[in-house]
C-alpha cells in the first residue's frame, strides 16, 4: 500500500486525553503514534521494539500507554482514533486515484481521436511551420493553401517523405519546365501524385556546357531507401564505394552491388 504521508491530529483531543502523562510518557506516546502511522496505523506486539521506538523507556511506561491508549488485535497493538483516520485517508486516498484515472483515459480517448490528424499536439505547429516555408518558397502557388497542406500532412506521415529543400526544388524545377504557367499543377495535387518522383528534362541547353552535375546530390535521399527517377544505379553504387552509404542503405534501395 501507498504510504500515507500525512498524519491528522486534532489538538484538541490530544491534550484531553494526555493531561496525566508526563513530558516523558507524553513524547514516548508521540512517537509511538508516528511509527504506527508509517506501519498503516499498527504497532508491533514485539514490547522490546516498542521500547527502542520509546528511546529505552521503561517497561511501565510502555504497558501504561498500551493499556490506556492502544488496543491488541491480531495485527497488532492499535488506537482506535487514530485507525479511523487512516482508514478515512485511505479511502479518500483511493477515491481520487480512480478519480485521476478516469480523467486520464478521458485525456487519452480526446488524444487518439487527434492522432489522425497529426502524430501528436505538439508536432502539429512544427508541421505548420514547415510548410508555411515551403508555401513561401515556392514559385508558383496554384491551388489554395489549405488543401496544399492537407496534402503535406499525408506525406509527412510517411519516414521516408523527402526533406523539405528537395520538396522545394522539385517543384520550383517543374515550373520552370512549363510554358505555360496555368498547366502548372496544383501544389496539393503535385503532392498527392508524389511529383518530386518525375523525370524533368531541362531547359538549360549549350552545345559546349560542361557536365557539373553532383552525382549524389540525393545522397540524403537513398540513405532513406527513396531513389528518383533521376537516379542512376552507378551513382549509387559509386556512393558505397565510397563509404558514404552502408550496406543497409543499399538493401532498402533494392540495387544489386555486382
Amino acid at each position: 500500500m501507498t504510504k500515507i504521508w500525512k498524519m491528522g491530529i486534532s489538538p484538541d483531543n490530544f491534550i484531553s486525553d494526555t493531561q496525566d502523562l508526563t513530558n516523558e510518557e507524553l513524547g514516548v506516546y508521540f512517537r509511538l503514534l508516528c511509527y504506527a502511522w508509517k506501519k498503516e496505523a499498527y504497532l508491533p506486539k514485539d514490547r522490546e521494539r516498542l521500547k527502542r521506538i520509546g528511546q529505552n523507556c521503561e517497561d511501565k511506561i510502555i504497558n501504561y500507554l498500551l493499556e490506556t491508549f492502544f488496543i491488541e488485535d491480531d495485527q497488532g497493538f492499535y488506537c482506535k482514533a487514530q485507525k479511523e483516520e487512516f482508514d478515512w485517508v485511505v479511502e479518500k486516498s483511493e477515491k481520487a486515484k480512480v478519480s485521476a484515472e478516469r480523467r486520464w483515459n478521458k485525456s487519452e480517448r480526446i488524444s487518439e481521436r487527434n492522432a489522425n490528424y497529426s502524430h501528436n499536439y505538439n508536432n502539429n505547429k512544427h508541421i505548420d511551420d514547415l510548410f508555411d516555408s515551403i508555401w513561401q518558397s515556392i514559385k508558383v502557388k496554384r491551388g489554395t493553401k489549405a488543401n496544399g497542406l492537407k496534402a503535406f500532412k499525408k506525406i509527412f506521415k510517411n519516414k521516408e517523405a523527402p526533406e523539405k529543400d528537395f520538396i522545394i526544388k522539385q517543384f520550383n524545377l517543374k515550373c520552370d519546365t512549363v510554358s505555360d504557367k496555368q498547366y502548372i499543377p496544383h501544389f496539393s495535387t503535385w503532392l498527392n501524385s508524389e511529383g518530386w518522383t518525375e523525370e524533368l528534362a531541362s531547359e538549360e541547353k549549350s552545345e559546349f556546357k560542361l557536365d557539373n552535375r553532383n552525382p549524389f546530390r540525393n545522397l540524403s535521399l537513398w540513405k532513406k531507401g527513396i531513389k528518383t527517377l533521376n537516379d542512376n544505379d552507378a551513382d549509387i553504387r559509386q556512393a558505397f564505394k565510397d563509404g558514404l552509404l552502408e550496406k543497409n542503405h543499399i538493401e532498402k534501395l533494392n540495387i544489386s552491388l555486382q
